[in-house]
């Protein structure tokens, strides 16, 4: 063949799959690069609106009233389209555009969760003044964008005598049991924790104590440094540390006077430093940083009463244990077998080992004990607990995102989501937003984005707990999770003390704001003139520690590269009757125990338990 003619070849059949392969390999570029730019907006925009919900609940004194919430998460909404829209400019897309690409945005909460989409508002008006009434139209056309109605996390299950009843599940070891039980229970509605009711012994109703698992549960004085407005005219401000307790899910503190004197009230209502009078503290709730005195002779009469003392962990164990024995009784006998399709919601799932995420297989689900304890993660109870809110939210997102309505001709599905991500949703108030069909040249995009909010009044989990520790002849403090091995080794050569310990939320920075151009700014737990940080070895760089689980059951600490699993022979760093060790344990489970009691529960009736 002459050179010419490989000339003409190549021009003819070369170089065109050439040009082609280039456009496709460019294609293939943009279309990557667009995916990353939709994946950082997504992310961002999602963690905007965590930061908004965060931000409204934890300064919100009501923020665990229905009405208030829906009101935080509309704002956090509204912030997640703003933020987006405006990351997204530059390819033409308003905040109105968007809600076309986003087929579901979820918010899951402490014992349910909402889910932000479009729906058929089948409710409309017609006509006016007096002839104007409500009008239902079905015709499929009227869909809108909002929030569907709160789901619980639920699931029902038939008992031994052919009754069905309901238990719903929350992010921790509180459920609440419904049903006709039949014979001389009847309908039954109980609300409680469940635990280990072996575990608590030597109970004291009157001096408020009780042991749990080895540990001494008492009364316990709780402090908290604020700054308070003294003059709101001229912004005169009062930093100092007050004791506090908990009323009907809110802190209420004691005043004092300059010399640090407690303050009451005597016979004829002034203030004294007298106790002796009538025992009534002078108490205030923080309401936006100002004292709002308490007149309501019922709360003053339990501060009396308690002494200003906290008794929620001594009542946490208490009620549990009579909870956990209840249910123990009456649902013991309970498998995963007994659990109703929510297809049909009256026929078991039997032996379909695959219906749930996760196999308990034969295990007593409610009947806790030594092997089957609420309390730790790998309890047959918290398996099964969290398949049955998985379940719940897939079957749920699923149809939702399948039935989604827009002005795209994308076919929405929900996409396959990973198990760690799936931890991450089952185990924290969390956000999970979702895109879809948005063109990135050759396909179409479909990714979600997760952001948990660890900063929250609607749940309490063990990893939400830091232990307070002061340096020995400092004014440091610094927090730790409770497996931190500074902390044990710190605790163990008399370097550090326990102060107490407290959830996430009681840690982060308060701001007061004067005016436009002052603030100030304070910690809770920075008491006594003392600085707070997080410990550097669990709390900045988050290094492997000593297992939650393992401090909760009591059990021998090892160290990671010690484990048997990870090739080390097992040898034992901190043992059960190490005094540091058992320190750690008596405040880490006496906190879990108050922070989770003091929670507000809009469902939690413990009257009828007899």
């Amino acid at each position: 063949m002459k050179l010419q003619h490989l000339a003409i070849v190549f021009v003819l059949i070369i170089l065109p799959i050439s040009i082609i392969m280039s456009a496709y390999i460019s294609n293939q570029i943009d279309a990557i690069e667009l995916q990353t730019a939709y994946d950082k907006n997504l992310i961002s925009a999602t963690y905007d609106a965590v930061l908004a919900f965060q931000i409204n609940t934890t300064n919100n004194k009501y923020s665990s009233i229905s009405d208030s919430k829906i009101r935080d998460i509309e704002a956090a909404v509204n912030t997640f389209y703003n933020s987006l829209s405006l990351s997204m400019r530059e390819y033409a897309q308003t905040a109105e555009d968007l809600e076309a690409f986003t087929p579901a945005i979820l918010f899951t909460l402490y014992d349910g969760y909402y889910i932000y989409t479009s729906y058929d508002n089948v409710y409309s008006t017609i006509g006016e003044g007096e002839e104007k009434k409500v009008s239902i139209n079905i015709d499929g056309n009227n869909y809108q964008s909002g929030l569907k109605p709160y789901i619980y996390y639920s699931a029902k299950y038939r008992l031994r005598n052919g009754n069905i009843i309901v238990i719903n599940y929350t992010l921790d070891n509180e459920i609440t049991v419904y049903g006709d039980f039949g014979g001389n229970e009847g309908y039954v509605t109980k609300s409680g924790y469940l635990i280990n009711p072996d575990l608590v012994t030597n109970i004291d109703t009157d001096a408020k104590t009780l042991t749990y698992d080895g540990v001494e549960i008492e009364p316990e004085i709780l402090y908290e440094h604020l700054i308070t407005i003294e003059n709101q005219n001229t912004g005169t401000t009062k930093a100092d540390d007050y004791i506090y307790i908990f009323y009907q899910n809110e802190k209420i503190y004691q005043d004092h006077d300059d010399n640090g004197n407690l303050l009451y009230y005597d016979e004829e209502g002034n203030v004294t430093t007298d106790r002796a009078r009538t025992g009534i503290p002078v108490i205030f709730w923080y309401d936006n940083y100002i004292k709002t005195y308490v007149n309501d002779a019922a709360i003053r009469n339990y501060a009396r009463d308690c002494n200003m003392r906290s008794t929620s962990a001594y009542d946490y164990y208490y009620e549990a244990r009579e909870f956990s024995l209840w249910v123990r009784d009456n649902l013991g006998n309970l498998e995963q077998s007994d659990t109703i399709r929510t297809e049909d919601g009256t026929t078991p799932i039997g032996n379909d080992q695959d219906y749930l995420s996760e196999n308990t297989g034969t295990e007593k689900i409610f009947y806790t004990d030594k092997n089957n304890d609420p309390m730790l993660s790998g309890s047959a109870f918290n398996s099964h607990r969290l398949a049955v809110i998985r379940k719940s939210i897939e079957t749920t997102l699923n149809t939702v995102i399948s039935n989604f309505r827009s002005v795209t001709l994308y076919d929405y599905a929900m996409p396959v989501m990973s198990e760690s991500d799936w931890y991450r949703i089952l185990n924290n108030v969390s956000m999970v937003t979702f895109m879809q069909g948005m063109s990135i040249g050759y396909r179409d995009y479909n990714n979600y984005a997760i952001i948990t909010n660890n900063i929250n009044k609607e749940v309490v989990t063990a990893a939400n707990i830091y232990i307070v520790a002061k340096e020995q002849g400092t004014n440091n403090r610094e927090y730790h999770q409770p497996g931190c091995k500074e902390l044990l080794e710190g605790i163990s050569s008399g370097r550090l003390s326990i102060v107490g310990a407290y959830p996430t939320a009681s840690f982060q920075r308060q701001t007061v704001r004067i005016n436009e151009d002052n603030e100030l700014h304070f910690y809770f737990q920075a008491c006594r003139g003392d600085t707070l940080t997080g410990c550097y070895n669990c709390i900045v760089n988050a290094t492997g520690d000593y297992a939650t689980d393992d401090i909760i059951a009591g059990d021998a600490l090892i160290d990671f590269t010690n484990r048997v699993e990870n090739g080390g022979d097992g040898t034992v760093s901190f043992s059960t009757g190490n005094s540091a060790y058992r320190a750690i344990r008596k405040s880490f489970l006496t906190a879990l125990a108050r922070e989770r009691y003091d929670l507000y529960k809009s469902n939690f009736d413990l009257s009828d338990l007899g």
